[in-house]
């Protein structure tokens, strides 16, 4: 059988379009090998089969028709052809279509897109391998990701740094977006209620890209504390009502909004590679994005055996995901004022971060937030946080950032200007005056 074109077709009942390919392919008056679909999920799992097709023609009516679903069709080498009959405005362009037919197309009019956007199926039926992407970072905010185990103030910190961030003089919005499993800025915020949040704000981004109103619809705004915040999810499940591409085009609509953008994001990030399942990896898809398009990944830990042994697991599995360590930032919650005490904590880090990572070197070293007892009263009344939490946070993070920006090359130095910690010397232990003379 010579080269022919695959075509997957979805359209609601008695489309007159659907009936008039179908026709075209069994008088072979047109080179199509035409399957027809009774569901957008019919067409999803023939996509996902491995199979190879070379092109899916779309009603534009028809029940689930998204980005998702565009992108998905042209992942797999399927161009994504819409049929539109005028009575569903959007822009199929932005949303991913290769092209677009009105209702009326005639048999060469299909011919002649599907020779310009599709490519024919040979002989051997060889399946389509999708080239790699890497996610680009063309936005002009800041990404600054706050991570860590559960129960080391991960939120807390997020919360302290954004302040601080928004304290600067900046010719834009600041935000905090919870992207947790288990979200805990609504709490923390007191914002009495859970809608609108990121399911809304991701939602809105479905079918195309929302204006500015339509977005900051689902956003927060806590002008007491200068930033603005984006809601998580309501329940951990909720993960699973999150499309991969409409994220992507929200993620693009906040960086390009806001002068920095905070992620509080769970410390889980195993995907395909470590445990073999792809459902893994999509429940920490929004930990995996995040860390991955950060400028700079802060690990949050605490003093004790107990908290620095899971501050070292989340920079390891931060390395394992790929995350350069120069854009890795340890910080240590509930810190102890103690100079020795500090210097001890930032040579334990160092010292298991040298035993497991070749590039140990190349990571920050500890940045130090106190414990403050009036933290709760802040939180319960909206107030801005204590200065020593944001301060500490928030010069280290922007004397990075600017440094990246004035250095592409810049690499981080272990002694970070302005954060040196004293420590405490034992008298007689740096030699003597007569030592020095001779």
């Amino acid at each position: 059988m010579k080269d022919h074109f695959v075509v997957l077709g979805v359209a609601p009942v008695r489309r007159e379009w659907f009936g008039n390919v179908s026709k075209w392919a069994n008088d072979a008056s047109l080179p199509v090998e035409f399957i027809k679909c009774i569901s957008v999920d019919e067409v999803i799992s023939r996509l996902e089969s491995g199979r190879p097709f070379s092109a899916v023609l779309i009603d534009a009516s028809a029940n689930g028709v998204d980005r998702d679903l565009l992108d998905l069709a042209t992942s797999v080498g399927a161009s994504p052809i819409i049929i539109d009959h005028g009575l569903v405005d959007r822009d199929w362009g932005d949303l991913g279509a290769k092209a677009v037919l009105s209702e009326q197309f005639t048999r060469v009019d299909l011919a002649s897109i599907l020779e310009e956007h599709a490519a024919p199926i040979g002989r051997d039926n060889a399946a389509f391998v999708p080239s790699s992407q890497t996610p680009t970072r063309s936005h002009l905010g800041h990404v600054v990701t706050v991570t860590g185990a559960g129960g080391m103030g991960v939120s807390t910190v997020a919360m302290a740094l954004t302040q601080g961030l928004a304290s600067e003089p900046t010719q834009r919005p600041v935000a905090l977006v919870d992207m947790a499993l288990r979200s805990t800025q609504a709490m923390l915020h007191d914002t009495r209620d859970v809608v609108p949040g990121l399911l809304e704000f991701v939602d809105s981004h479905r079918l195309g890209v929302p204006n500015e109103a339509e977005a900051m619809a689902s956003i927060h705004s806590f002008p007491e504390r200068g930033y603005d915040l984006l809601l998580g999810l309501r329940h951990e499940r909720d993960w699973a009502s999150i499309p991969a591409r409409a994220l992507s085009a929200g993620w693009t609509t906040l960086m390009n909004r806001y002068q920095a953008t905070v992620c509080d994001i769970t410390g889980e990030f195993d995907g395909v590679d470590e445990t073999g399942s792809a459902d893994i990896e999509d429940r920490n898809r929004l930990a995996r994005m995040a860390a991955r398009q950060g400028d700079l990944v802060l690990v949050v830990g605490q003093p004790g055996a107990w908290g620095i042994r899971h501050l070292i697991g989340t920079i390891l599995s931060l390395s394992e995901l790929g995350v350069d360590s120069q854009r890795i930032i340890p910080v240590i919650n509930h810190a102890p004022r103690n100079p020795r005490a500090k210097a001890e904590i930032t040579a334990a880090v160092s010292e298991l971060l040298t035993a497991r990572m070749s590039t140990a070197d190349s990571v920050v070293p500890p940045v130090f937030v106190p414990y403050k007892k009036t933290l709760d009263v802040s939180l319960g009344t909206g107030e801005p946080l204590p200065g020593a939490l944001t301060s500490p946070l928030a010069s280290t993070v922007s004397a990075l950032l600017k440094r990246a920006e004035s250095h592409p090359d810049f690499t981080v130095p272990n002694d970070l200007e302005g954060h040196e910690e004293l420590v405490a010397v034992t008298p007689g232990s740096l030699g003597s005056w007569s030592e020095i003379d001779d």
